[in-house]
């Protein structure tokens, strides 16, 4: 299907919306007291520029930021695009070895953080970076009245603009070209350990663009955004999605399902959007204290494969009429496919749609690459101008990921029937899905690999009924030695995000191997289902 070129960047995207709805809210925090018209938005992201450029972050520099979803992050992720820079998204649950290896892995030059959230202090966790160890890294800003070391305030870069800075701010602005990379965000896409996925103004403003009239976002139209701005969800089909039409983000910082429910209500949001998890906590929510969630038109359910009764539930109980599934993954920049409003509720509960405009999808064999007949399974392979610029430093696992002819492999398992309409059906790859969460079990692993009982591990995913999936171990334990699983979590604890931590622990003399000498995954699956919880 043809589909027009969006031919802008990120930062004319803003100019755009600043322009067209000069007056109207572009971003709401509630519990921050602010309301930003498009024009204040446009007027923060410039000054925010100016500063940044004024401390040294220019084209091509790569710059982290840690926080919760607030104001100041919609405003840093154009600044950011502005100057040329690169945005390297970080998730809220890392821990300091996760941290420091983006950090180290991006060649960061400025790292962004705010305080932290109720189980994480992110001061405290950069106060204690072995900054030797990170060459590149010169410059540490507080947002939220976050400090450690020395760090300098947010609001203290904004202020140290100068009209010099605004000028050399809108002189690169002219010379960005629409295949700059601006955006790298760290995931665990296949197998191995987490990888820089670049991400250009092409990719993010097309990708926008596709899924908008989809969507039918209208101007005033109000996003209740409660998926973290770290992912590709929460910056691309949020931010870029809602401010390409006019519509105003209502910024939740930190998923919590009444809070979420209550600022519906107030707000009186016209569209949601989820992971599985977070709707299934919204209904528990709404059952226990209903709520007027008629506002509700729209909304967008993702990110992990979405049970259909749970949707079915979703759409009725929540008073969402237009709900809808989404496919995609951070390679696609993200979105790859999209049910409509307008599908039946039988489309919408059991496909994820078809492939958005603009968006080439095939079913082929993951061996061969040709395409299979329509109803047969294959991998998803897909191909556009949504597809990332390569993993950042890693030429090999680009070309294992992207043939020759542009087409992305995503590794999961689909099907497609005779009128477009995808299926997922299941993975070729080993990535577990937590929550929305993507785990390699290279990452657990590695981790417990090193405590001083364990011989050897091998990480998979198990079936749950809240999170789709959660991560499982079989450990193997040295000769003389021994540990039990309430010390392995606590082990893991410490040194991985929450969701990386196993919620199963097997306990094994041998992993089934095949018969090249790799552990069969599989195997070990049905080996939990027969196991104990």
């Amino acid at each position: 299907m043809d589909f027009p070129i969006r031919g802008c960047t990120v930062s004319e995207l803003l100019r755009r919306a600043a322009a067209q709805w000069p007056s109207q809210e572009a971003v709401v925090s509630p519990v921050r007291g602010v309301r930003w018209s498009f024009s204040e938005l446009d007027r923060r992201t410039d000054v925010l520029a100016a500063g940044l450029a004024r401390h040294g972050i220019g084209r091509g520099d790569r710059v982290v930021l840690w926080s919760v979803n607030c104001p100041d992050w919609i405003a840093l992720q154009y600044a950011l695009a502005r100057l040329g820079a690169v945005l390297v998204t970080a998730n809220t649950a890392l821990k300091r070895d996760e941290l420091a290896y983006i950090l180290g892995k991006s060649r960061a030059r400025a790292l962004v953080f705010a305080r932290g959230t109720p189980t994480n202090d992110f001061a405290a966790t950069v106060a204690r970076l072995e900054r030797e160890s990170l060459p590149h890294l010169r410059l540490l800003i507080g947002m939220d009245g976050a400090s450690a070391c020395d760090s300098i305030a947010l609001d203290a870069i904004a202020v140290s603009a100068a009209d010099d800075d605004r000028r050399t701010v809108l002189d690169v602005e002219t010379r960005l070209s629409r295949d700059d990379v601006i955006n790298m965000q760290y995931t665990s896409g296949t197998t191995g350990f987490p990888k820089g996925v670049m991400l250009t103004h092409r990719n993010l403003v097309q990708n926008a663009a596709a899924i908008a009239p989809i969507l039918d976002f209208r101007p005033g139209d109000r996003l209740c955004l409660c998926v973290p701005l770290f992912h590709c969800f929460g910056c691309v089909i949020g931010t870029l999605v809602a401010h390409e039409t006019g519509t105003a983000l209502v910024l939740v910082d930190g998923f919590d399902a009444a809070v979420v429910l209550d600022t519906i209500e107030r707000e009186r949001a016209t569209a949601l959007y989820g992971v599985p998890t977070m709707f299934i906590a919204e209904l528990a929510a709404q059952r226990e204290r209903p709520r007027d969630l008629s506002s509700l038109r729209v909304g967008v359910m993702a990110g992990a494969p979405c049970p259909e009764q749970v949707m079915r539930d979703a759409e009725a109980k929540l008073h969402i009429p237009g709900l809808v599934i989404a496919y995609g993954l951070t390679e696609a920049s993200p979105g790859v496919t999209l049910s409509s409003p307008s599908d039946s509720v039988e489309v919408r509960a059991t496909t994820v749609g078809k492939a958005l405009p603009g968006i080439d999808v095939r079913i082929a064999d993951p061996d061969t690459g040709i395409e299979v007949e329509r109803g047969a399974p294959g991998e998803l392979w897909t191909r556009g101008e949504h597809v990332m610029a390569g993993y950042d430093d890693e030429p090999e696992a680009t070309r294992r990921a992207i043939t020759p002819d542009g087409w992305l492999k995503t590794g999961d398992m689909a099907t497609m029937d005779e009128h477009g309409f995808v299926r997922i059906v299941g993975r070729y790859k080993e990535l577990i899905i937590r929550g929305g969460e993507n785990v390699a079990p290279a990452e657990v692993e590695d981790v417990l690999r090193a405590h001083p009982a364990v011989l050897d591990v091998a990480a998979f995913g198990v079936p749950s009924a809240f999170f789709g999936e959660e991560v499982a171990v079989a450990v193997r334990v040295k000769p003389g030695s021994s540990t039990d699983a309430t010390e392995l979590r606590t082990f893991c604890r410490a040194r991985v995000a929450e969701h990386k931590v196993p919620a199963r622990v097997l306990f094994v003399e041998h992993f089934p191997l095949t018969g090249s000498g790799k552990v069969q995954r599989f195997v070990l699956r049905e080996w939990a289902a027969r196991s104990p919880a």
